[in-house]
């Protein structure tokens, strides 16, 4: 039997929180092109990443939906790891529930990056919002990053440190 050990990173946040950059800046890359090769980043070591840098905020849900199935379809248990934006919506054309329900049926390693911090205005992620999040995610990890960015290229570049941080030690267990 193949057995991959293949991670999927979910990038996840509210609306205008910064999340369009959040890859960018993780990996230290200006574009992504999702459906060619897997990128090599610095500060990764010889690990593979392919990075789908489309997210719900922009995309109604059935349609984002089907650019994750194609993306999966071509990644999926190969050597590297998937990495995908989503923007929490609860309701609504653009919501999240039906994407975490696929992605609870994936059987994939999947783990949750969810930042609080809105980038545009001083709106933090409500408690309640996360625990809803929580009950959506049947499988998978929760990893909430609370920096606040507000506004600051500095905090964006904090948080996209602590996140590639706590990706290099989910990569290393």
């Amino acid at each position: 039997m193949f057995v991959t050990r293949q991670k999927l990173f979910a990038l996840v946040s509210m609306p205008h929180s910064g999340i369009y950059d959040a890859a960018h800046r993780i990996f230290q890359r200006s574009s992504f092109f999702p459906f060619k090769g897997p990128i090599r980043c610095a500060g990764f070591r010889e690990e593979l990443f392919a990075v789908l840098n489309v997210h719900n905020y922009r995309l109604p849900t059935r349609d984002y939906l089907r650019y994750m199935r194609r993306f999966i379809r071509r990644h999926g248990g190969k050597e590297m790891h998937l990495v995908l934006n989503l923007v929490m919506y609860q309701e609504g054309p653009h919501a999240i529930g039906e994407i975490i329900r696929e992605l609870n049926r994936s059987g994939l390693n999947i783990h949750y990056l969810v930042m609080t911090s809105n980038y545009v205005t001083r709106e933090v992620l409500a408690p309640s919002a996360v625990a809803a999040f929580e009950g959506l995610v049947k499988q998978g990890v929760i990893h909430v990053n609370e920096t606040l960015v507000m506004g600051s290229q500095v905090r964006l570049d904090q948080r996209a440190e602590e996140l590639r941080e706590l990706i290099r030690q989910v990569l290393s267990s």
